[in-house]
């Protein structure tokens, strides 16, 4: 199958919005858990600083004694976490249940145990301090026996303050255990294999950040989504991120669709364009209606078809003049030819002299012509050394002095005289004859009112301007620009024996550009016309 451009052009589209949606899908998946993580790390955080209070009094009431899982201080703070339990400062003369103060830790003892400790227990004491001071009690045993918190057997049901144990940090409703860290580093409560996912907020002694540092408390998966309400919500946000990344994708491609023939349209018609140059149709042309490449194109084309179509009449101006210029010497040469063998016309020198001349005229045609065609290709060869311009140009006066003379013209050569200039000598002499050549046919000239030429050099920095003149008659303003052109002559219907070929400028146009410069054609203030040549 043959892939057109708008087949690859719909393919890169398609390839592009399908890179495009899923490089937008997975940043925005990758925003939404950076972002929730964040939102799920802060949440954690907030719950923690709110237990900050609670963890700086007890603190204050019991040291570092009450961090451990069965200490009713710390099942206070796991259930302040969830929600479920009072603040830790207490209104004043409200009864407080989150230390060994509380009345559990008060209740009667069991008779048996003074009875089972005998004498023992009054020498060492404790019993006296716990009968009278149960927290010297809690300072000195540090842990509370056990049982010590619960009635007798047969009072459990009836006391007024019964209470059951703390819990050993347990998971809330919210996700993590709370779990605490010394402030040495060492883990005192909660599992070690669960560090990376803990986040830890560390506990001042008060809200500055430069007082003692009392230890860290922390959340089990406080930096991970653990939750199953925030887990089902961000997996209904990926699954959300999923289907708009499909209808995006679905959308894109019924839209590349006729988007690809919209841009393909002006190359098709560009191609058209191209096919009819091809086959030599140079009249039609684009209407472009945009100023982008495309139609910059358009225009370029148009003005390749107007040039083709006016090379193409040019050359068949060109070959139709050549015709002309070839067919009549050559019907002259025939002419006289036939009138010498028939009798007709004497053979004597002077028609031997006008056979003669026309055949002159008509190699010095063929030679102009031979001469223009190898400019065109690039055959003419040049050899390129510094001459003297003023040198050069007294050489071609002196080369006509004899015309010059007959007609009365009266020259001179002006300016920087001296001026070198890497040139061909023999093409800077062909170029100066033909300019000669032509200011002797068409500038009126005679013995007692003689014409003029002047020619001037000047030289600044890496310019060198030549500028030929002559005296009446001039040509008109519209014509100047025509003075180059092949076969172009001002007076189409001249003799030949006054006229050239109409090829000599067009032959010092070529020299002048092989020499990297510009010649063009104005009014003369001699009251004809001026040759400017430029070169660089």
């Amino acid at each position: 199958m043959k892939l057109t451009i708008r087949h690859k052009l719909l393919a890169i589209l398609l390839l592009v919005n399908t890179v495009l949606i899923m490089a937008i899908y997975f940043a925005n998946q990758a925003a939404f858990e950076k972002s929730f993580r964040d939102y799920i790390q802060q949440n954690s955080r907030a719950r923690l600083v709110a237990l900050m209070p609670s963890i700086r009094d007890n603190f204050a009431r019991y040291g570092d004694d009450w961090v451990y899982p069965r200490h009713p201080a710390w099942h206070q703070l796991v259930s302040e976490l969830r929600g479920n339990a009072r603040s830790a400062t207490s209104p004043a003369g409200a009864p407080s249940y989150d230390s060994y103060d509380s009345p559990a830790m008060q209740g009667p003892r069991r008779p048996s145990d003074l009875t089972e400790r005998g004498p023992e227990s009054g020498r060492d004491g404790r019993g006296m301090r716990n009968e009278q001071d149960p927290q010297a009690q809690y300072h000195t045993d540090r842990r509370p026996r056990p049982g010590a918190d619960r009635p007798p057997r047969g009072e459990r049901g009836d006391h007024p303050h019964q209470k059951r144990r703390p819990p050993r940090g347990r998971a809330d409703s919210m996700g993590g255990r709370l779990v605490f860290k010394n402030a040495a580093g060492e883990q005192v409560i909660g599992s070690l294999t669960t560090t990376r996912t803990t986040l830890w907020e560390p506990v001042h002694q008060s809200d500055s950040s430069s007082s003692p540092l009392l230890g860290y408390v922390g959340l089990e998966d406080g930096l991970v989504i653990s939750n199953r309400f925030d887990s089902l919500f961000a997996e209904r946000q990926k699954n959300w991120f999923m289907y708009i990344a499909i209808v995006a994708l679905i959308a894109s491609s019924l839209l590349a669709i006729p988007f690809s023939h919209f841009l393909v349209a002006p190359v098709l018609a560009l191609r058209r364009a191209a096919q009819n140059l091809a086959r030599g149709d140079y009249q039609s042309s684009l209407n472009p209606d945009s100023n982008d490449e495309l139609g910059m194109l358009a225009r370029d084309l148009n003005t390749l078809s107007e040039t083709l179509r006016e090379n193409q009449q040019a050359r068949q101006q060109w070959i139709a003049d050549i015709s002309h210029e070839l067919r009549t010497p050559i019907a002259v040469f025939k002419a006289e030819l036939e009138g010498m063998i028939d009798g007709v016309i004497d053979t004597d020198p002077a028609q031997l002299q006008s056979l003669h001349e026309e055949i002159s005229r008509l190699t010095q045609l063929v030679d102009d012509l031979h001469q223009l065609s190898m400019s065109d290709r690039g055959s003419l060869s040049y050899q390129m050394s510094s001459h003297c311009l003023g040198e050069l140009v007294e050489q071609t006066f002196g080369n006509h002095q004899a015309q010059l003379a007959n007609r009365g013209f009266d020259y001179q050569l002006t300016g920087d005289t001296q001026s070198l200039m890497t040139c061909d000598d023999r093409r800077m002499t062909q170029l100066f004859g033909n300019l000669m050549q032509n200011t002797l046919r068409y500038t009126d000239s005679e013995l007692h009112n003689p014409g003029q030429i002047r020619v001037t050099i000047k030289q600044q920095a890496a310019q060198t301007e030549i500028v030929w003149e002559d005296s009446s008659p001039g040509v008109a303003p519209e014509l100047l620009d025509k003075l180059f052109d092949r076969l172009f002559r001002v007076k189409q219907a001249r003799d030949r024996v006054s006229g050239g070929s109409g090829l000599g400028l067009a032959i010092c146009t070529s020299i002048v550009q092989a020499h990297n410069g510009t010649i063009s054609a104005r009014e003369s203030e001699l009251g004809g016309l001026a040759v400017v040549m430029r070169f660089t």
